[in-house]
């Protein structure tokens, strides 16, 4: 039953459910109850638009009310001075909105917690006062006689009409947020809700996201502007206030952040409870008052929240043998590198095979204050090789890890991979060019399920426009179907199938650590970066570990290891680079690295039984 219910098309669930609840409030007959259901719808549409903000994009946004008066001033002025019908209105509704939402999106994209607050808060209040001082609006006085709306000859004047008009574009505005939450813009967002910095390095456009955040957020809140102006029949300035704002954001943290069903609830909480305590006057926003810090206090995660744990997530796919998903992913690899090798021919460039320099670190310095985390480290690594990275603690390991990838700029130096500069490039950029890594404490998307963490790491991988997620459209689907396929054989090829539906805290540490592998593996990277992926693993797991790391190798896959554990160091590279406070002491075969006297100086140690242990691995 519950997977013919999650076979269900969405759009036909939120159809029915919606003409259920509009039939029972209509044949009600109580024009109040329903006037009240028409605010819950209204409220409705507009936590819907600042769940995506907040919900999904994780962005704390005080000045929402600010979109809701946009689409209502929009929307009043074309049907009283152009003479527009309400319909006509919407889309320049929506689109005025949404430019609105990248007017505010653009200047706030690096700013966190207090300072975007301050900032949306800001561009709230400062609508509200263009509205109030601009005489072409009606000023203070706002908009009055805005005529009902009118479809095909029949005007839409009473309570029960608004209802049904109100539930349409709720209906709407619930199918156009769910396709977004299920698209790979709804799986960015979250991401970098989560961890900003981990989504910018498996390759999500954090900043763009935000962006985009915004301008669907705005749109939403136009849309329920609109059908508010026509609905009152005068709008003014005082309409659109911060307590609307926090009216809204109350909406969408009590329902639960990211819930669609939860933005329902609480709107109906927000909007109808008050009103069931209206029998007790003065006193019943008190009681509200009280009842919301009550149940936030036994339910801080809202009344309905987001569970994205999925029991079967890879349900109705095509089984596919264990030989088989190897044979696929190593297919689609070369076909990457073929392709790669055309573009490369294509721009003047020889073709590259095993064995040439795939990264090329010359002269690199990285320097905090007076203190240089890397000094003038080179070296080349070549393709088709396990080429390691050690050292002690604090050596400037993973400060070059991340100068490789995009997160620091290098003072100084040079790195160029597969040809090309990857210095001053933006994280996800490096990743679409074909690195990709893992983190030295383990960075997985928490309140994401398995398989959608190495869905994110396909990011870079597919072009599905916004429009074709919105409408999700047969090339999404596909797109979508692809995605979840793919992150299948990853997470099989790392032996987590099983696990796929489950969250990313739920699993044990050793399995995290594989979840961020395969996260890695998903983009088709051409080099892959290793920090410390054996850290808290037993010795079993870490012998697995070594099979997945030359089975990565045997995908043509270049690997670079950052790892403290020297047995399994020596086993599987085939190059050691030794740095030291951030200076490169020796760069030389495994067998070579345990002779080395600045080696066993700097970080083996001069203890006898310690060089016996390593040169036994």
């Amino acid at each position: 039953m519950r997977d013919r219910f999650d076979r269900t098309p969405f759009w036909s669930r939120v159809i029915v459910v919606l003409a259920l609840i509009g039939a029972t409030v209509i044949f009600n007959g109580d024009d109040y109850v329903t006037a009240v259901a028409v605010s819950v719808a209204t409220y409705a549409m507009l936590g819907l638009g600042l769940n995506i903000v907040v919900g999904y994009a994780g962005l704390l946004d005080l000045g929402y009310a600010a979109f809701f008066a946009i689409g209502a001033y929009t929307s009043a002025l074309l049907m009283t001075e152009a003479h527009w019908t309400f319909f006509a209105t919407l889309p320049l509704a929506v689109l005025f909105t949404g430019t609105a939402g990248a007017i505010l999106g653009y200047p706030t994209l690096r700013l966190r917690s207090d300072y975007l607050a301050i900032v949306t808060l800001g561009f709230g209040e400062m609508t509200r006062i263009t509205f109030n001082n601009w005489e072409y609006a009606g000023g203070p006085n706002g908009i009055l006689n805005i005529p009902w709306p009118n479809f095909f000859g029949y005007e839409l004047s009473t309570q029960a009409d608004f209802f049904v008009v109100g539930l349409v574009l709720l209906a709407i505005a619930m199918i156009f947020a769910h396709h977004l939450d299920h698209s790979r813009l709804g799986r960015g967002w979250v991401a970098i809700k989560d961890d900003e910095f981990a989504a910018e390095s498996v390759g999500v456009p954090s900043l763009r996201l935000k962006l985009l955040a915004y301008v669907m957020g705005g749109m939403w809140g136009g849309l329920a502007g609109a059908f508010f102006a026509t609905r009152i029949g005068a709008i003014d300035p005082f309409s659109f206030t911060f307590q609307l704002s926090v009216l809204v954001l109350i909406v969408i943290v009590l329902g639960g952040t990211g819930s669609l069903p939860g933005v329902l609830l609480g709107a109906l909480v927000v909007v109808g409870l008050p009103e069931v305590l209206r029998q007790f006057a003065d006193q019943r926003l008190l009681i509200f008052a009280v009842l919301l810090v009550g149940m936030m206090l036994l339910r801080p995660q809202g009344l309905w929240p987001r569970i994205r744990r999925k029991p079967k997530p890879f349900y109705g796919l095509q089984e596919e043998e264990p030989d088989d998903v190897a044979e696929r992913i190593l297919r689609e690899h070369q076909a990457q590198i073929v392709e790669r090798d055309l573009r490369h021919t294509a721009a003047g460039h020889k073709s590259s095979s095993v064995g040439d320099v795939l990264l090329d670190v010359d002269g690199v310095m990285q320097q905090f204050g007076g203190l240089r985390a890397v000094d003038n480290v080179s070296f080349q690594v070549r393709r088709g090789e396990i080429f390691s990275i050690i050292g002690p603690n604090g050596g400037g390991k993973t400060t070059l890890f991340n100068c490789i990838t995009g997160v620091q700029r290098p003072k100084r130096g040079r790195i160029v991979f597969d040809g090309r500069s990857v210095v001053g490039l933006r994280p996800h950029v490096v990743v679409s060019r074909g690195i990709g890594r893992t983190f030295q404490g383990i960075r997985l998307f928490k309140n994401m399920a398995v398989f959608e963490n190495v869905m994110v790491g396909l990011y870079p991988r597919h072009r599905t426009m916004t429009w074709q997620a919105m409408l999700h459209t047969p090339g999404e689907r596909k797109d979508e179907l692809r995605t979840l396929q793919e992150s299948r054989r990853w997470l099989s090829f790392v032996g987590l199938e099983s696990l796929a539906g489950r969250l990313a805290t739920e699993l044990s540490y050793a399995d995290q650590r594989r979840v961020e592998i395969a996260r890695a593996l998903a983009a088709h990277p051409h080099l892959v970066l290793f920090d410390e992926p054996a850290a808290g693993m037993n010795p079993t797991e870490k012998l697995e570990l070594m099979g997945i790391i030359r089975k990565i190798r045997d995908l043509g896959i270049t690997v670079v290891l950052i790892e403290h554990d020297m047995s399994l160091v020596m086993r599987v590279s085939d190059r050691i680079a030794v740095l030291d406070h951030g200076v490169l002491i020796a760069l030389d075969k495994p067998a070579a690295i345990q002779e080395d006297p600045a080696v066993i100086e700097a970080y083996l140690g001069r203890e006898d039984d310690e060089l016996g242990a390593v040169q036994e691995a």
